[in-house]
Parts: C-alpha cells; structure tokens; sequence
C-alpha cells in the first residue's frame, strides 16, 4: 500500500470518496514533481495503477510498480532496445513491471514468457497480465535454476519478491524449478533476442541450466548482480561463467547493478 493509501485510509474510508481523491490526486499533483525523476507518467483510476511513457507504451498494474520501475527498468533496456517481433524472457518477473512493459514493446508479433516460481506473487503477475488483456506474454509458475528438480522455497514477506535462499520470516515451501534448456526445448522456442534476470542470488545457477541454449544463440543478456553470494556480489562469478560461454560481459549501472552480455 502507497503512502497516500495509508493516509486517505485515515481520513477517508474506502469507497467512491477515496477512490475520486487518489484519481485526482495522481492526475494533477503526483506528476509534477515525480514525472522528471521517472521519466514516465503515473495515472490512477478504477482501482489500478496507468504508467504511461513517452515513447508511446502504456499498461496498467493492480499494484503500484512505480519504484520498480524507476530503480531498474532502464538498466535492463540500456544495451538493448526492445523491437517489435521480439521474443523476451523474464526469470523472476515479481508483479510483473518488466513483463508488462517488453510485452507492450514487442507487440503482437513478439512474445514475452516470464517464470515466477512464488505463488502469492503469480497471483498478482496473473492479474496484471490479465487485466492489460495481453496475449502475448506466457506465464509459467515455476522458478529456474541448474536442473530440473524441487527446491525448499521462502516467500517474500511483502509479496514483492522471493529468495531461493532461506530469509528469516519467510514461510518455506517446496517449488518446482526447471533449467532453461528444458523450459525452451518444451515451449519449442529457438531464438531469444532477450534475457532479464532477477532471481534474487540464483543467477549463476540459472545461467548453467541455460549453458547449451546460450552456446547455440546470441540471446543479448541483462541480469540483476547485485545480489551477495558466498560474501561476494554475484556480478563477478556471473561474468566469469559468461565469459566460458562465449559472451562479451560487463557489470554497469550502478542504480540497479546489472550485468550485462552480449555476443559479437
């Protein structure tokens, strides 16, 4: 909940009141002073979030998605330019920022698939595709890593995100995960233009379950590194298993530290 939620819910209970204030406060005051650190529009109207860009994409959101998106979605798109017709995979989609956005990018020829292995959290993913009415976006509720198997599993405690890892707090549960090469080789899908990653420390792991595919393809690459493993950011392991792939690495954009890869 944003914190004009939180302070509207004191002074105004939910209804048609609430609802009219947050559509008027978005559309005439919220953008003035946050639409330059953005660089995109926030709307809100009939009990979901509008992120408007200026190049012309537009979707909608349940939750609000903003930070997100100001903190991580211009990392991912830095080295690679979404294109119509583009085929994009998103390991660890969370509400869905990234999804909605490529799918809107690649249009109807293109084709977003995104894996969320959390359920509380592919509920909301779920919803949010659906409620943009996207056809082109697959959403497969599991989680990658190095081989196909089960994993003991902790949700996030604000629905937001999950860890592979045990977080203290989190319920525990058992997911199934599945190797990139199986996931693609099942859906018969044989070209990728891109890869985001944000998997929350698992990445190396996902990158060898994804080894035969990448040797094959020049999927350009666009990873969150820095998260810590074994006392160090994963951005410099990441590169080192990238660099046995045949991939040209380099770790930037200190806002969302994200590694990025691509072949000649």
């Amino acid at each position: 909940m944003s914190r004009l939620s939180k302070a509207l819910s004191k002074l105004i209970p939910p209804g048609p009141a609430q609802e009219h204030c947050k559509r008027f406060y978005y559309r005439f005051f919220y953008n003035l002073r946050r639409f330059k650190r953005n660089n995109f529009y926030v709307y809100y109207e009939n009990g979901y979030f509008v992120y408007e860009f200026l190049n012309g994409i537009r979707f909608k959101s349940y939750s609000d998605v903003e930070h997100e998106l100001r903190s991580s979605l211009w990392g991912y798109i830095k080295k690679h330019e979404l294109k119509n017709g583009e085929t994009v995979i998103d390991c660890g989609p969370g509400e869905g920022e990234f999804t909605l956005y490529a799918s809107k990018a690649v249009g109807d020829s293109g084709k977003v698939i995104a894996f969320e292995p959390d359920p509380l959290i592919f509920d909301v993913l779920k919803s949010n595709v659906e409620l943009n009415e996207l056809s082109n976006v697959i959403l497969i509720k599991k989680g990658l890593w190095s081989e196909n198997t089960v994993l003991r599993f902790t949700t996030a405690k604000n629905i937001t995100r999950s860890f592979v890892v045990n977080e203290e707090g989190g319920k525990v549960i058992e997911v199934p995960v599945v190797t990139l090469d199986s996931a693609l080789k099942e859906l018969g899908i044989h070209k990728v233009d891109l890869i985001k990653m944000d998997v929350e420390g698992a990445e190396v792991e996902v990158i060898k379950g994804a080894g035969q595919f990448l040797a094959n393809n020049k999927a350009d690459l666009a990873i969150a590194s820095y998260h810590m493993l074994d006392g160090e950011k994963t951005c410099f392991k990441l590169e080192k298993v990238l660099f046995g792939l045949g991939y040209k690495a380099e770790t930037a954009y200190p806002d969302h530290l994200t590694t990025y890869a691509s072949k000649e």
